[in-house]
Formats: structure tokens, C-alpha cells, sequence
């Protein structure tokens, strides 16, 4: 009867060991860039809201860290992918963008 409790206890002892190493490594905006950051995840998401064209503005979800802008979500087209992408860059104080859109179609 111990013998199942001991494995789902060392499981989730794994599992919680695996997860938070995974937050271990991920890095906060240093001082000096965490109000950059601020104000250019702020523009990108004025940007979304501008233009309707990729679907609602929750549709693509926007971080920054230390100027590179990850972008993650769903848009309706490969052509809105890059489009979207190319937007981006344009944003003042963007060092770099993760682009980690899906498209649903297959283009237009």
C-alpha cells in the first residue's frame, strides 16, 4: 500500500524539480531596459489594436525582454505572420523579434 505513494510522491517531486528549473533560467529585463520594455510592449499592442487585420488584439499575445519582442498566437495566414513580424521591427527600440505565430490557412 506505501509502495504507490512512494512513486506518485517521487514523481511529482520530478515533475516539480523539471518545472522549476525551467523558471530558473528564464531572465527578468535588467534595470535599465524594464521601462524600454514597458513602453514597447505598449506600442506593439497599440499596433495590434490599429490594425484589425490579424484579428482581435488578444488574438497575439506580446512580451519584451531587454528590446527582443516574442510574439505568440494565431493569425489567419502565413502573409499575416511575416506582415505582422515586419510591423514589429519597426518599433522603435526593438532590438530583435521571436516570432512564434501560427498561421490557421495556408495563405493568400
Amino acid at each position: 500500500m506505501h509502495r504507490p505513494t512512494k512513486l506518485y510522491t517521487l514523481t511529482l517531486a520530478l515533475f516539480l524539480a523539471a518545472a522549476g528549473s525551467g523558471c530558473a533560467v528564464f531572465k527578468k529585463c535588467s534595470a535599465e531596459n524594464c521601462a524600454t520594455d514597458a513602453k514597447i510592449t505598449a506600442d506593439e499592442e497599440a499596433l495590434l489594436a490599429e490594425h484589425r487585420e490579424f484579428g482581435p488584439p488578444a488574438a497575439v499575445h506580446v512580451q519584451t525582454l531587454n528590446g527582443v519582442v516574442y510574439l505568440t498566437g494565431t493569425v489567419d495566414t502565413e502573409f499575416e505572420v511575416r506582415h505582422l513580424e515586419a510591423l514589429v521591427r519597426r518599433v522603435t527600440d526593438v532590438k530583435d523579434v521571436v516570432n512564434n505565430l501560427n498561421a490557421r490557412g495556408n495563405g493568400r
